[in-house]
């Protein structure tokens, strides 16, 4: 067994996998036999799981979905179903399930204990871990994940780190109390012992006011009243409490912090603060708790409380005892306030056990080796104080013998700190100080930002930092998963001021870091309200993810300069912290794209949208993707819809299924997207005049679908003419620019050359009066007003425009074969004999656009004058034949 990272993340892993295979067993062997949900053969069972599944999936019918139904029965439901369904299984399977029944309900409590964020207990780990390590692949069930999530953990312990794990559908079910209880500092070993303890706190919390748990540093004062705390949480209907609130006094007397501390969790945790009533005033915190504590059955719990010093605190303290029940853990007792109870070190056994725990997490040879009774030994030595027994097994796996730690026993902690300190690698140093120099609890994230370690480095550094203690954690709910946030113990911050301390540049590096890391979220943020869709508009959800966006922010920075190489290592950063962030997908897809890694990039663009099948940013990219880099207009078109239907007042969104439908030549619903846009939505200028740039385009392409496939003519020149009409408004109302003058350029072009013969003689005056109305705006596009002049000429036999552009008829037409490069280009060559004339594509009078250019034919024959261009002479005035 590799040394443990995070106990309570480990059995999570290691739990969550059995879980997930035994339920995949039912999905496989129950429930394709099924219509219903009958299998369960409790109707109490059915009942509770078709509500949790519709409290998450309203409206959607659970019958015809039994398989997502699965995912809501709890640990010990999914192996009794087994057992009482085994005529559904194979002989091997059945017999195993019932062989391993007690040990799978040996093991449903340590999962409660684990997910419900209770107390771990002596052992739990230990059952656990020898529970999967007998699991094999060859067994009558398929441990698939629970194998997998082992042989992880076996090679890299941090593992555990980057996984999430969903909140559990149970929360609000197994807690009736409302509280702020953190998670347990002890879950390394779990609780052990003291059961005695245990009861009589207990007693004494429901039937005394003011309750006092004294002892000296690290005897266990905060982990006993924790414990005892969440007892009472899960006594439920019996528990005689609403409300429990636990904070901290970490100096040496309650301060205005810690009142504040206890004012802001009342409110917060009531949901009552938007009710405070001016009457109350907001000039003394206590008073306004007193009030409070009125309302609510209350137990606080006031811990490291080691002095009063304020007579006011103590006021409070003997008036809010009529109101509520408060326990208290501190060195020194309060007097005439409390009811003491005196906590005394652990037992020999107790000791020994707590010993071998760490041991055996850590995988210390030296220690496991002891026998019982030189563990006791050690532990008298060591007072049977806990936190001396941690620190002693710390410091044993530096490497120093156990005698030498004992024989420094008068200043243990001083001298355990100093000799751990000295055996730290400079990666767990540097990683040390970037936490001192934070001055704040900071995420595997943050470390990793400010002290530019990879982060497999980090976590490295951090294992080896967490085993020496110099460090502690603390587990916070997150967005459905836990987070898990380090910070210097106050004792060691205090060890390492005197001893180490740190070095000014160091300081002002770390805060030149966070300024940066501040104006980069900044940006982002910023970015992000100006408009969601932009490619640096990236949103996040936890502090992890807000790390991941800044190194995104970065990647793309190197990859508008070209610079792809760095720019996807700053998604592979990124990626390292937070695996299941669907941002590193988008921008590492979009980075992958833009050098021509197209198939990896559509494996990114999947895997972005495994994790959010709805984010609008993400579907609007990969159907600009599947558009513009892979052709494939019916994938594009069905992702343009999914986020235009989210978002049908955008222009982005509009603006993208409206030149999707255009590609599928779908020109109707193309055109009445953008008129909905401009009907309903107040645009800014910039995107009005995109709007009506697209318009004409469609209106154009519609023209040419009718007069081509549909041989309507008049529908055909009708949307031509409301083309030319629109840019007539536009240039009433000052909107046209370059874009929009090409698009009615190529469009007044594809008119003149596709007018019907029938119609030449009603249309010729229209055309000449619209080419002379609308020469300056043509003029923008000099190759393709010469085109439409020569067109005209050519078309109606007429040539009162030529004076608009420069003709010289005296050149003499040649004949030539196109030859076209090897990669498509703006140009080509004519094969004339022996000779080759350069030819730029804007010089072939009979082509429009880079549609008609790619369809080009090599060999194809065509006229052509001789010209020059600055490097000699080239093709001009070139007619295809």
């Amino acid at each position: 067994m590799s040394k443990i990272t995070e106990t309570r993340l480990t059995l999570a892993a290691l739990i969550y996998g059995v879980e997930l295979d035994l339920k995949n067993t039912i999905k496989r062997n129950i429930t394709p036999y099924f219509e219903n949900l009958a299998f369960f053969k409790n109707a109490e069972l059915e009942r509770k799981v078709i509500e949790r599944f519709e409290k998450d999936n309203p409206g959607v019918n659970h019958l015809e979905n039994l398989d997502e139904v699965i995912e809501f029965l709890d640990f010990q439901d999914t192996f009794t179903i087994l057992n009482q369904n085994k005529e559904f299984l194979k002989k091997e399977t059945a017999q195993y399930i019932k062989t391993n029944f007690k040990t799978l309900s040996d093991l449903t409590p340590i999962r409660n204990r684990v997910m419900h964020t209770r107390p771990l207990l002596g052992g739990d780990f230990s059952f656990t871990y020898d529970f999967v390590s007998t699991l094999k692949k060859s067994d009558p069930i398929e441990w698939t994940v629970t194998i997998d999530t082992r042989e992880k953990i076996d090679n890299d312990p941090s593992y555990v780190l980057t996984l999430k794990f969903p909140t559990n559908h149970l929360d609000e079910e197994l807690s009736k109390v409302s509280h702020n209880l953190p998670v347990p500092d002890f879950d390394e070993t779990g609780f052990i012992g003291r059961s005695q303890d245990i009861d009589a706190l207990t007693k004494l919390v429901l039937s005394n006011r003011v309750v006092s748990v004294l002892g000296d540093g690290g005897i266990g004062k905060t982990a006993l009243a924790l414990k005892v705390a969440y007892d009472i949480v899960d006594m439920n209907e019996d528990c005689p409490f609403e409300l429990i609130i636990w904070t901290s006094a970490k100096t040496t007397m309650l301060t205005s912090k810690g009142i504040e501390d206890i004012y802001t969790t009342i409110t917060d945790y009531t949901g009552l603060i938007s009710e405070i009533s001016d009457s109350i005033g907001t000039e003394n915190r206590l008073d306004e708790i007193l009030e409070y504590l009125d309302y609510f059955k209350t137990l606080l719990i006031i811990d490291n409380l080691e002095t009063i010093q304020s007579q006011e605190v103590r006021d409070f303290i003997r008036e809010a005892q009529t109101k509520c029940n408060i326990l208290i853990t501190s060195r020194i007792g309060l007097g005439e306030l409390e009811y003491p109870r005196k906590l005394n070190g652990l037992s020999e056994t107790e000791s020994a056990k707590l010993i071998r725990e760490i041991a055996r997490i850590r995988n210390s040879d030296t220690l496991l080796k002891l026998p019982q009774q030189t563990l006791v030994d050690i532990s008298s030595k060591l007072y049977f104080n806990p936190l001396a027994i941690k620190w002693f097994v710390s410091t044993v796996e530096t490497g120093i013998p156990p005698h030498e730690v004992i024989n420094n026993k008068e200043n243990l902690l001083d001298f355990c700190l100093t000799n751990v300190y000295e055996k730290l690698s400079e990666g767990a140093i540097s990683i040390l100080k970037t936490i001192r120099a934070s001055r704040k609890k900071v995420t595997n994230a943050e470390i990793i930002y400010l002290s530019n370690y990879k982060p497999l480095e980090t976590r490295k550094y951090l294992i080896e930092l967490f085993k020496t203690t110099l460090i502690s954690r603390q587990i916070e709910d997150g967005n459905n998963y836990e987070e898990v946030i380090y910070y210097i113990s106050d004792f060691a911050k205090d060890f390492l001021s005197k001893k180490y301390p740190i070095e000014e540049s160091y300081i002002k590096n770390n805060i030149k870091k966070s300024k940066e890391l501040n104006i980069g979220i900044r940006q982002i943020n910023k970015v992000q309200k100006y408009n969601e869709f932009a490619l640096n508009a990236l949103v996040y959800d936890n502090q992890n993810q807000m790390i991941s966006a800044k190194f995104l922010q970065e990647a793309l920075f190197h990859s508008k300069n070209g610079d792809f190489d760095n720019a996807l290592l700053k998604v592979k950063e990124a990626k390292n912290i937070d695996p299941n962030y669907f941002e590193v997908y988008r921008v590492g897809a979009f980075i992958k794209a833009s050098q021509g890694d197209l198939l990896s990039a559509d494996e990114d663009y999947q895997l972005g949208l495994e994790i959010a099948p709805e984010n609008p940013r993400l579907l609007f990219y990969y159907a600009q993707f599947l558009m513009f880099k892979l052709e494939d207009v019916d994938g594009a078109l069905a992702y343009a819809k999914r986020v235009y239907e989210q978002k049908p007042n955008h222009p982005y969104t509009a603006f993208l299924i409206a030149r999707c439908l255009n590609s599928a030549q779908d020109f109707g619903k193309a055109i009445q997207v953008v008129r909905n846009l401009i009907e309903n939505v107040e645009l800014d200028s910039k995107n009005l005049r995109i709007a009506n740039t697209e318009l004409i385009s469609y209106y154009v392409e519609r023209g040419k679908s009718a007069l081509t496939i549909q041989t309507d003519i008049e529908i055909g020149i009708s949307h031509f003419k409301k083309a030319f009409e629109l840019f007539e408004d536009c240039i009433d109302s000052t909107l046209v620019d370059y874009k929009m003058a090409k698009n009615f350029s190529v469009g007044l072009l594809h008119f003149v050359r596709m007018t019907p013969v029938v119609t030449i003689e009603e249309n010729k005056e229209y055309i000449k009066e619209l080419i002379l109305k609308t020469n300056s705006y043509i003029d923008l596009t000099i190759d393709l007003k010469k085109k439409i002049i020569l067109k005209y000429q050519e078309k109606f036999k007429d040539n009162s425009l030529d004076h608009l552009i420069d003709v010289d008829n005296k050149n003499e037409k040649k004949i030539g074969n196109v030859s076209k490069t090897y990669k498509p280009n703006n140009f080509v060559f004519i094969e004339t004999g022996n000779e080759k004339i350069f030819a730029h594509r804007y010089d072939f009078l009979d082509i429009a656009n880079w549609v008609e250019w790619k369809s080009l034919q090599d060999g194809q024959l065509v006229s052509y004058e001789l010209g020059e261009n600055n490097t000699g002479i080239c093709a001009i005035n070139i007619k295809q034949i």
